[in-house]
């Protein structure tokens, strides 16, 4: 009787952390709504989304949103144009080509890319690209739609070639030798059998990539010059909407026509994630096939082709590889030049991001990812244990599934949004490390949730039945089972939970960091705001980067940023490879 009160009472408690998210999904649109129709007292619907002019100080205010919006697309239809392809061959070729020693160094290498902070990029684009587009490209200032598409690129990059290459090699081997029976080459084999069988797995990672390129923010400020005009030209500068939420939302009043119009900003972003989400699950649900027709040579010489193609793949490889070693290479020379004891443990001044020591915001950054990876583990893991084994196949579990996607593509300015709404005022937090730590929390969930459900799935069905044969309980095999087995996935997830809390700054800035304001233990002192390595490099990549001085400190915040945040990534690329290694897949 106790067992089985135990076992209801765990199947209530997961029930419970599952519908969280769906939670997290309405609380979001709800004040994202709330707040953002209020626009419509100062402006009417068609000024907003067809008005050129922002000017909300004005008499009436003007609150246009269309340059922002053409901007988002115009920078998202030129980084997924540069990393679609490249994501494609790359993927094709680890997947299918690649000898095993280089598969398990240059996947790794190009997992590592997603650990590079989006801070760290923008300020990489600032010192190296936009004085690219200035002297060479004929940009006025270098600041850039083209700037902000590459810089976007090279960050969506790893999570399109992930997707991509996991949806190649789960096409049926038999496909493969059956093409290669037939005297394929191996570009036929990619063109007519790989890529159509893995072809909804290939636009989900097309469409994940157009996701993180439409929310991306922080880099986006950075190097795309900030300009309120509709690009006519790639070499022209923009505001897209992310980073016209980010650059305004820390100046405007709040309840001022202008704060209004930002949530209406974020509902328009939000509306165009969600497009993109539910064009995903539609082609998910398209199985992919090999095409039914006999390989035929063209014109060309095919074996000549397909090392053409293969060369290309190659390429691919390198320059994601490359990607990684420039951008870390860089950070790493000129912040070992920068780093000394003094710019680490000097004297702290408050408010002068510049001259202050760096370990007030090593400290702040380190609280903020302990904080937000506790909440996110105490409601991921439950929630990914339900889905695994308990949920079925009910409604219920599907708009779970449906709102832990949608989670996944929110731009983290609007979980900015959504943590200053609920957390900082309603909830009367302030800006201080746990506003912070819950808006990061709520963004890191489907990380935690996706990599533990395929832990829990990963554990041999055997192994359960055994434990249910011999009359345990499903508490007991969650605890002696499900949990032990399945660590090693759950620890990779809790490690890109933390690495994400760490490298994010958009949502801090909105919640949890005030300039001058820094407690002096953020661990303990949680109710009060705090300082962060991503918040630093970004105000003195936005503010003070022409002084010389300010310029090392953000190169000495980066490296040690960096540091952390690929030493993370490291560990939970380990952890996930062992996981893999342990089921019996190959790496």
């Amino acid at each position: 009787m106790r067992q089985a009160q135990t076992t209801r009472r765990m199947l209530t408690s997961l029930t419970i952390a599952a519908a969280l998210s769906i939670a997290a999904v309405v609380g979001i649109y709800f004040f994202l709504t709330v707040n953002g129709v209020k626009a419509l007292q100062f402006n009417s619907l068609g000024q907003i989304l067809l008005g050129t002019t922002w000017d909300p100080e004005s008499t009436p205010p003007k609150l246009g949103l269309l340059p922002m919006i053409i901007s988002t697309l115009y920078v998202t239809a030129i980084s997924v144009a540069i990393a679609f392809p490249i994501s494609l061959l790359c993927a094709t070729y680890l997947a299918e080509f690649a000898p095993t020693f280089l598969r398990r160094t240059l996947r790794p290498a190009i997992d590592m890319l997603a650990g590079i902070p989006s801070v760290v990029y923008g300020l990489f684009g600032i010192l190296t690209l936009v004085p690219f587009a200035r002297y060479y490209l004929g940009s006025p200032s270098g600041y850039s739609v083209l700037v902000a598409g590459i810089i976007v690129a090279i960050m969506i990059l790893p999570y399109m070639t992930s997707v991509m290459m996991e949806a190649i090699r789960s096409v049926p081997r038999e496909y493969v030798e059956a093409a290669r029976g037939m005297g394929a080459t191996r570009w036929q084999v990619v063109r007519t059998v790989l890529w159509p069988a893995a072809l909804s797995g290939i636009a989900s990672g097309g469409m994940l990539g157009t996701l993180r390129a439409m929310g991306e923010t922080v880099a986006v400020a950075l190097v795309s010059g900030g300009a309120l005009m509709i690009p006519k030209s790639p070499l022209d500068p923009c505001r897209p909407l992310s980073a016209h939420i980010l650059l305004q939302a820390t100046v405007l009043p709040v309840g001022s026509p202008g704060y209004y119009a930002l949530y209406f900003a974020g509902l328009i972003l939000m509306l165009m994630v969600t497009a993109v989400i539910v064009a995903a699950h539609r082609v998910r649900r398209r199985p992919g096939r090999p095409r039914k027709r006999r390989v035929k040579g063209g014109r060309l010489n095919p074996v000549l082709v397909s090392r053409l193609m293969t060369g290309l793949m190659i390429a691919a490889g390198v320059i994601a590889a490359g990607a990684l070693v420039g951008i870390t290479g860089y950070i790493f020379v000129n912040g070992v030049r920068a780093l000394d004891w003094n710019v680490l443990f000097g004297p702290v001044h408050i408010g002068d991001p510049v001259h202050s020591a760096l370990y007030p915001a090593l400290l702040g950054t380190l609280a903020l990812m302990f904080y937000s990876t506790v909440f996110a583990v105490l409601v991921g893991v439950p929630t990914a244990l339900y889905l695994a084994h308990f949920a079925g196949e009910s409604r219920f579990t599907q708009a779970v599934r449906f709102a832990i996607d949608t989670l996944a593509g929110v731009p983290s300015i609007v979980y900015g949004l959504f943590g200053a709404t609920l957390f900082v005022v309603y909830m009367k937090m302030g800006y201080s490390v746990l506003a912070g730590a819950l808006t990061l929390a709520t963004m890191n969930l489907p990380v935690v949730v996706r990599t533990a459900e395929e832990a829990f799935r990963s554990v041999p069905r055997e192994y359960i039945e055994a434990a249910r044969g011999a009359g345990a309980s499903w508490y007991h095999v969650v605890k002696d089972v499900l949990l032990p087995m399945a660590k090693p996935g759950i620890t990779a997830g809790i490690t890109l939970s933390m690495c994400r809390a760490a490298e994010e700054a958009a949502p801090i800035i909105l919640t949890a960091v005030m300039i001058g304001l820094v407690t002096s233990n953020p661990f303990v002192h949680v109710l009060q705001p705090t300082d962060a390595l991503a918040f630093r490099i970004y105000l003195i990549a936005k503010e003070y980067l022409m002084v010389p001085e300010a310029r090392q400190v953000a190169f000495a915040a980066a490296l040690v940023l960096v540091a952390v945040t690929l030493s993370l990534n490291f560990l939970a690329i380990y952890m996930r490879d062992r996981f893999e290694r342990k089921v019996g897949r190959e790496v």
